[in-house]
């Protein structure tokens, strides 16, 4: 007696096949939507911190210089528009003088090329930065006010990220 088997075809059949390529497609259109455009901003950190080191790193320099050129520069004994003591430069911004000679807060008013207190280049270090740095005589609150009438002076800073992004940094000198 003859037996015959059948046998079974093994694969996919068509319907398995397309119902595969349909939960592929959607895998993949949820990636390009959700995952992909995590990756351009895990970058936005970093160029942050860089911005944010920069605008420190100037915030820090200009801060730790004399509040102006007519204070003493050596303890701050003497302020200026103090009684018997000279007053405040009603001018900001350099005494015509390169940027390792700055003595006070005001020489750096309206400085905006990417070398630092050496003269040394930072575009090579921070690759399309830039900065600008405007300063002014402000009141206790940070109001910009008329020249020589106030004991402070605010630092506004602004750097420019490679992105175009614009990081603003501001902080008052106090005439002490």
């Amino acid at each position: 007696m003859q037996t015959h088997s059948i046998t079974r075809e093994k694969g996919f059949t068509l319907v398995e096949i397309i119902i595969g390529i349909v939960t592929l497609g959607i895998a993949l259109s949820l990636l390009s939507t959700l995952l992909f455009p995590q990756a351009k901003r895990s970058v936005e950190p970093l160029i942050e911190m860089r911005a944010a080191e920069l605008g420190i790193a100037l915030m820090n320099e200009i801060t730790s210089k004399s509040f102006d050129e007519n204070s003493d520069h050596s303890g701050g004994a003497v302020r200026c528009n103090e009684i018997s003591a000279p007053p405040c430069s009603l001018v900001l911004g350099p005494e015509s003088e390169s940027r390792d000679n700055y003595n006070d807060v005001d020489d750096y008013h309206d400085l905006s090329n990417m070398t630092n207190s050496l003269g040394d280049d930072l575009s090579a270090r921070y690759p399309g930065y830039s900065y600008s740095i405007s300063l002014c005589y402000s009141d206790n609150q940070g109001t910009c006010v008329a020249a020589g009438t106030s004991l402070f002076k605010r630092v506004d800073i602004a750097v420019t990220a490679p992105t175009g992004q614009v990081y603003n940094y501001s902080g008052l000198r106090g005439n002490y």
